[in-house]
């Protein structure tokens, strides 16, 4: 069966918690949160949750609530809202149902009974709108690209992904989120007249139309949220504003690439809390492989180490550390191996061209071809990987 992805709703701490421990279903998945607030309805649109659960006290479901669920327009994408609160009345189970919240349920309800009646009413929806449960399998994804240790080769693998990715016809986001010293524009070769600090400052707040006018066009069709031009601007930007930048964002495009900083600040935290999937990508040293150990300890920390995959980048096939150090040392499967090739890549940076179209027959170009269909046949099965390159100049 198709996992059942849930976003869940509450102003309440300890109510999100007590339902992430109700998951006893493998198949189903809290794959965001949010507050119940005007400003949530970008949010929880973005993810194209199957179910959105809110998770509230009585005197805090009234007309308001209910002109916000309706608000959210659950219906258009084929979700289905449910309530958990702590006292079920036949006058709120009649007040829900007009305002087409599928079930109401007892917030101590156990583990199994909760998984079952999501189970009953997502077979339900899915049955009756099978145009719908087709479109949740392009919802948008958000992969965060992160390193303890630089040097790695993060960005070139970020940025030559997002270019294959938008050369495929995908509509593609590449955020910058090196904010002191990212450098996604010099390896595409585009010269930004705004920046994300030209968003954070924006009066107006973070919109779509704000969003795109602040990106610069690749030739390849990917649009690039800079980093900020000077590393003491780095500021301006933070943990709002980028998830802002995310929420806005996966109403529209299919998929956003994060080229994270080194360091775990407020911001990039933010943005491996907001995303599907966070890249771990390391080279193949002694160095690397203590930083990743040190940074998977603090995601795991921060609930966020399930999301974790290991890239393995350099690859040699005579080297000392080998890949399976990685994996035994972390306990993390290698996702991605990208062979080592430093000639490719210089000359492709000093050429102003990503390498995957540079050079598409070197092995680094072929690893993160490789690469790019795991990520593509994930998230939207073999159909997506049917769709031709484009063949674009720089």
């Amino acid at each position: 069966m198709e996992k059942i992805n849930i976003v869940v709703c509450s102003n309440n701490t300890e109510y999100k918690v007590a339902l992430k421990n109700k998951l006893v279903d493998e198949n189903i998945a809290i794959i965001g949160y949010a507050d119940i607030e005007p400003g949530a309805r970008v949010r929880i649109q973005g993810f194209v949750p199957d179910v959105v659960a809110f998770l509230m006290n009585n005197d805090e479901i009234d007309e308001d609530f209910f002109d916000f669920v309706d608000g959210l327009g659950l219906s258009s994408f084929g979700a289905a809202a449910v309530v958990l609160t702590e006292k079920v009345t036949v006058d709120l189970v009649n007040q829900a149902a007009q305002a087409g919240i599928r079930q109401v349920m007892d917030i101590a309800v156990g583990g199994e009974q909760f998984c079952d009646n999501i189970n009953s009413i997502v077979s339900r929806e899915r049955k009756f709108a099978p145009q719908s449960s087709a479109e949740k399998k392009t919802r948008s994804g958000v992969y965060a690209f992160f390193s303890g240790k630089g040097g790695v080769g993060k960005t070139t693998i970020c940025t030559n992904s997002a270019v294959s990715l938008a050369s495929r016809g995908k509509k593609v986001l590449l955020i910058d989120l090196d904010l002191q010293f990212g450098d996604a524009d010099m390896a595409l070769d585009v010269v930004p007249n705004e920046t994300i600090v030209d968003l954070a400052r924006d009066t107006n707040g973070v919109s779509i139309d704000n969003l795109t006018t602040c990106c610069t066009s690749h030739s390849s069709g990917l649009s690039l949220l800079s980093s900020p031009s000077s590393p003491e601007l780095a500021e301006y930007v933070g943990q709002g504003t980028v998830k802002q930048i995310l929420d806005v964002a996966r109403n529209y495009f299919e998929y956003i690439l994060v080229d994270c900083g080194c360091q775990l600040t407020d911001p990039v935290i933010t943005a491996i809390e907001g995303a599907d999937y966070v890249f771990m990508v390391n080279d193949v040293n002694i160095l690397s492989l203590k930083r990743a150990k040190l940074c998977l300890n603090v995601l795991q920390q921060i609930n966020q180490k399930e999301k974790v995959r290991l890239v393995v980048n350099k690859n040699l096939k005579k080297n000392s550390v080998r890949i399976e150090d990685f994996e035994n040392l972390l306990g993390l499967p290698a996702y991605a191996v990208i062979a080592s090739d430093f000639k490719t890549v210089n000359t492709s940076l000093n050429n102003g061209q990503p390498a995957i179209t540079f050079k598409p027959r070197a092995a680094i170009s072929r690893d993160i071809a490789g690469f790019v269909d795991k990520i593509v046949l994930e998230r939207e099965g073999e159909a997506g990987l049917k769709q031709k390159t484009k063949r674009f100049g720089k």
